[in-house]
């Protein structure tokens, strides 16, 4: 993220500034819940700034935090290449020896400690896609992950948004399958199906859909076929993982329901060899190929029944600690309350415009 000088962060507690929300934040949510819970609920993120000067964050969050995987940008100034003090941050790269891997050497290490109450500790989520430019990796272009995914065989890399080029509205995807060009047999989507292909042969990388699904099952249904059957056809069912975005786009239950009901086309099946899509794949990509990459296992019907409801007076067991911790900028999150009575005090009025997807 960037710092507040109009320049990339020199450090950690720079970037911070323009992180919508801190590792500690996170953290800390995850713990009350499952906390009031009485039971795991909630797993949290660590942040994943990579490079030498970044380490003893990377520390930090392991002591303090705890997290239950980790969770990074290679567009974003994340990357702290050496110890000065001067130098800036910048985007990074997967397979960058000199940057990424002192974080993925520490992270390796820490998860044989703490491996057996965090299973998922070795998960390397990194948002991919959703990135206009060039093809470069650090712009989210897929072709750093093999010899990553080759050095490093005992970490999971899970590329979030599957790498889909396009922001949010995938009207060039769909001209793409248009075209009529081909990459390795099958339309080819920038940058998705040069991942699916480039990370085929290595069982440590998985597909996130998160946005790539939510921006093409509704408006782009052929598009969402396609990304849907190359996944399924390069990397097979069982690493593709359901994601919602649902911070974005609300409640996610139209996603989950919109999957149960999908179906490749059976033209496009032939066309392109793509596998059929059963019940059973979608439970995988719905949840239990998460869960295995979590650690999380079955429970039975007498365990079920330890499950109960969250408190509906939880917000009376908020401490003032994680009030504090959990407040936004400016704001103390009891005043998150007042933010509507504010609007009506200060005689504001909607404007009215409409805002929207405007295509010449």
């Amino acid at each position: 993220m960037g710092a507040d000088q109009g320049r990339p962060p020199k450090n950690v507690p720079e970037a911070m500034r323009g992180e919508m929300l801190t590792a500690a934040q996170t953290a800390a949510a995850r713990n009350f819940v499952n906390e009031i819970s009485g039971s795991t609920r909630m797993l949290a993120h660590g942040l994943l700034y990579v490079g030498k000067g970044n380490l003893a964050y990377i520390q930090e969050q392991i002591e303090q935090n705890q997290p239950d995987s980790w969770k990074g940008y290679n567009i974003s100034n994340a990357a702290k290449v050496d110890n000065d003090p001067n130098s800036l941050m910048r985007p990074w790269r997967h397979d960058d020896e000199a940057v990424a891997y002192p974080t993925f050497e520490l992270i390796e290490k820490t998860y044989q400690k703490v491996k057996a109450s965090k299973p998922g500790f070795k998960n390397i989520c990194v948002h991919k896609g959703l990135a206009p430019g060039p093809p470069d990796p650090e712009r989210g272009h897929p072709h750093d992950l093999p010899k990553a995914a080759k050095d490093w065989p005992n970490l999971n890399f899970i590329t979030y948004h599957a790498c889909i080029q396009p922001a949010f509205f995938l009207y060039d995807s769909l001209q793409e399958v248009k075209s009529g060009k081909l990459r390795g047999g099958v339309p080819d989507i920038n940058w998705t199906t040069e991942y699916a292909q480039v990370v085929a042969p290595f069982k440590n990388c998985y597909a996130e859909i998160g946005t790539t699904w939510a921006s093409s099952i509704v408006t782009f249904p052929t598009v969402a076929a396609h990304i849907m059957g190359q996944l399924m056809k390069f990397m097979g069912p069982d690493r593709i993982v359901f994601g919602s975005d649902s911070v974005w786009y609300g409640s996610p239950q139209w996603q989950i329901d919109a999957l149960w009901r999908f179906q490749i086309p059976e033209e496009l099946l032939k066309k392109y060899g793509y596998p059929e899509i059963t019940e059973a794949d979608k439970r995988k990509i719905l949840g239990l190929n998460s869960a295995k990459l979590y650690g999380i296992q079955e429970v039975s019907a007498r365990d079920l029944a330890k499950y109960k409801p969250v408190p509906k007076d939880y917000e009376k067991r908020m401490s003032k600690d994680l009030k504090t911790i959990m407040e936004l900028p400016g704001y103390t999150a009891d005043n998150m309350s007042k933010f509507k009575e504010n609007y009506r005090a200060a005689d504001a009025e909607p404007s009215l415009r409409r805002y929207g997807w405007i295509r010449a």
